[in-house]
């Protein structure tokens, strides 16, 4: 035991070789680790790399090509940048802070409402529609962004809670309600951590905000939070097969609502080309108010 502990260097003095045991212990530990939690730190590693680079890089950069140049810079191989980029674009549907730093960006800068700068000011007409003749009550925004639909409500008289993972979107929420006058609250939270809780809200409005609907899980924390009777107001992207959305977007296949939502009362439903909130081109859209039973 002492002679892996020490040795005597030329001169004679003892000398520790720690280092050498101690890497010895690290290939031990990781041959023991198993390939599941080496797979989740190796993933952990890009997606922190990445989230660093994406909060500095322009505000106007594509930042998947961005951040394969910027791999290319580094020497890393085509081959390796294209396995990276590809669990990004994964990650980016899984956890919360590319949304957050993407939608910081975009709400961080003043939003004219015009059609080639994408992200409206105005209200859905979808919402402006359906809630026409409804009893204001207790309304909750999910992903809100810059709160275009909570305002909206709140001049109608609903009591509007609004959540979203952008920080600058809640400023930029809050500031548009002060100057209509009008009053929300407003919570920094991802669908994880949000609390929907029970018996709570008359109504849900989900518009473009890249919800996890196909999870029955989060579908019946929606059903759980409303009252009896209430209605959740969705207007989402449907995918073409020449014209698919990264899936980060979480765009729905056609009629897949009709199942997800099966426990509801649909009340309205349609899918139809449109213009979706980024504005641009026509796309397909979908558009439902599903009812608690």
């Amino acid at each position: 035991m002492k002679t892996l502990m020490r040795k005597k260097n030329d001169a004679g003095r003892p000398e520790r070789i720690f280092p050498a045991a101690i890497a010895l212990a690290a290939v031990l530990a990781l041959a023991m680790t198993p390939p599941q939690a080496r797979d989740r730190s190796a993933a952990n590693a890009v997606w922190s790399d990445f989230i660093a680079w994406f909060r500095t890089a322009a505000a106007d950069s594509n930042p998947l090509a961005g951040y394969a140049a910027k791999l290319s810079r580094e020497g890393v191989a085509e081959e390796e940048a294209a396995r990276r980029i590809a669990l990004i674009v994964r990650l980016f549907s899984e956890r919360p802070e590319g949304a957050e730093v993407y939608y910081d960006r975009v709400f961080s800068r003043p939003l004219t409402g015009r059609p080639e700068q994408g992200y409206p000011t105005e209200p859905s007409p979808f919402v402006v529609e359906t809630v026409k003749g409804l009893r204001p009550g207790a309304a909750l925004d999910v992903g809100m962004g810059q709160g275009r639909n909570a305002v909206y409500l709140a001049g109608l008289g609903w009591d509007v809670t609004g959540f979203d993972v952008s920080g600058a979107a809640l400023d930029a929420a809050r500031a548009n309600a002060d100057k209509a006058s009008v009053s929300i609250k407003t919570e920094k939270a991802s669908y994880d951590t949000f609390d929907f809780g029970t018996a709570r809200w008359d109504l849900i409005v989900i518009i473009f905000a890249w919800a996890p609907v196909s999870d029955p899980s989060f579908v019946e924390r929606i059903r759980t939070s409303l009252r009896p009777g209430g209605r959740i107001l969705f207007e989402h992207f449907v995918d073409k097969p020449d014209q698919p959305h990264a899936p980060m977007v979480r765009a729905l296949n056609p009629d897949a609502l009709w199942g997800y939502f099966a426990g509801f009362r649909i009340e309205s439903y349609e899918e139809a080309d449109g213009i979706g909130d980024r504005g641009g081109p026509g796309e397909r859209l979908v558009r439902m108010v599903a009812q608690k039973r």
